[in-house]
């Protein structure tokens, strides 16, 4: 069975990266065995990508079974890396207690998942440093509850909303006093009445229009980044970068080594990267994971200018940045039918591919089956392309963050 890995981000309360969450799923989207598929990940994570570039060198938050727990495999892992996660479904024996009370003992923080308050889990709430608490199955009073009830045994717990959806469900969570939080709601608008648009994206849609003639010229992009200080040194600054490689002194000289087609995505990730403060950075993050993953899928998904997916991947999140509607957003980009049809609607192929890189991110295994018994995809293969989506993602990061690569 080929072991897949994704991640998914804790924030903290000012929507900063804490740490990421890894998932599991087996290769074989018919056959999971937890057992299984945890111990081969974790080799996988260890051989081929490396927490240092899956979390970024951040902690990761891993889910045991019980079996594993009793086994010691936690072991072969650094305790500064990993945070344990005890599953909900363990049975809370004299075993279990002991190789918990070891693992903290060689300094691995103990997480207790899905938690509902039952009597016979106090004895691991003693030992644990952070509770979980299911946004999905614990509704109203019963979070806060559960809250108050954990503090009486162990007064130094920290807690963590999880499967939280929207910003209302993170407002609340923030109000209970959770301190962190985790789920899919960043990538979700706020509902607003109104939100001025940002002086420098009228640059941005004119750049965009310009780049998306039949013939764009490049006077006229010169003029447009000019015009724009801090466009311009984010664009000497990237293409001096190691991701590209260039030695270059002039605005011309960048965008005639760049092309047209680099010239979007830069000037979509320039876009994006200085659009608002309080976006987390993880929503760039998956901007840029999912441009660089959908590019790689183009010969899945029918489409060889691989330029137009990585576009594709940047727009899925373009709403979350903006707080607008995305028919509203794209009426001012200039973009073909089917991409726009692909972002809006989610049809046709490239439909398909976003639907399939989101079902991919949440290892939502049923959903991913249906597009990759209908293309025929190769899952070792998109696997490989996922992890070297990765590694591109945190050299483009490092590059507009202006570290040191």
């Amino acid at each position: 069975m080929s072991a897949v890995v994704a991640r998914q981000p804790i924030l903290d309360k000012n929507l900063n990266i804490f740490s990421y969450e890894l998932l599991f799923r087996g290769g074989d989207l018919k056959v999971f065995d937890g057992d299984e598929a945890t111990a081969q990940v974790i080799m996988n994570t260890l051989e081929s990508i490396g927490f240092a570039n899956l979390t970024e060198g951040r902690p990761a938050f891993i889910n045991f079974t019980e079996k594993l727990l009793k086994q010691g495999i936690p072991d072969l892992l650094a305790p500064e890396m990993v945070y344990i996660e005890v599953l909900e479904t363990v049975t809370v024996d004299q075993q279990l207690l002991y190789a918990i009370e070891t693992y903290k003992e060689m300094g691995f923080n103990i997480v207790l998942d899905d938690f509902v308050f039952a009597e016979n889990l106090i004895p691991l709430i003693k030992l644990a440093d952070y509770i979980k608490i299911d946004f999905i199955i614990t509704k109203g009073a019963e979070r806060k509850n559960i809250i108050n009830i954990c503090n009486q045994y162990n007064a130094n717990i920290q807690y963590i909303a999880e499967k939280i959806e929207t910003y209302d469900e993170f407002f609340a969570a923030k109000e209970l006093g959770f301190d962190y939080f985790q789920g899919y709601f960043f990538t979700k608008p706020k509902t607003i009445e109104s939100k001025k648009t940002h002086s420098y994206a009228f640059t941005f849609f004119k750049m965009m229009k310009e780049l998306n003639k039949d013939e764009p010229k490049i006077k006229e992009i010169e003029e447009i980044i000019k015009s724009d200080l801090s466009m311009s040194y984010s664009l000497l600054r990237i293409i001096n970068s190691a991701h590209y490689g260039y030695d270059v002194k002039s605005i011309r000289q960048a965008i005639v080594l760049l092309g047209v087609e680099k010239l979007r995505k830069w000037s979509l990730l320039y876009f994006l990267k200085g659009l608002d403060n309080d976006k987390p950075d993880i929503l760039f993050k998956t901007a840029v994971l999912r441009a660089n993953f959908a590019e790689s899928l183009a010969g899945y998904f029918g489409d060889n200018r691989g330029e137009n997916l990585f576009v594709l991947g940047l727009l899925s999140v373009i709403d979350a940045y903006l707080d607008r509607k995305l028919e509203d957003i794209l009426a001012e980009i200039s973009l073909s039918y089917n991409l726009k049809d692909a972002l809006i609607k989610r049809e046709g192929q490239l439909g398909d591919l976003l639907l399939f890189i989101e079902a991919f991110e949440k290892l939502n295994q049923k959903e991913a089956e249906k597009y990759i018994a209908k293309y025929s995809i190769d899952y070792e293969i998109v696997f490989d392309n996922y992890s070297t989506a990765l590694k591109k993602t945190k050299d483009i990061v490092n590059a507009f963050e202006n570290k040191k690569i």
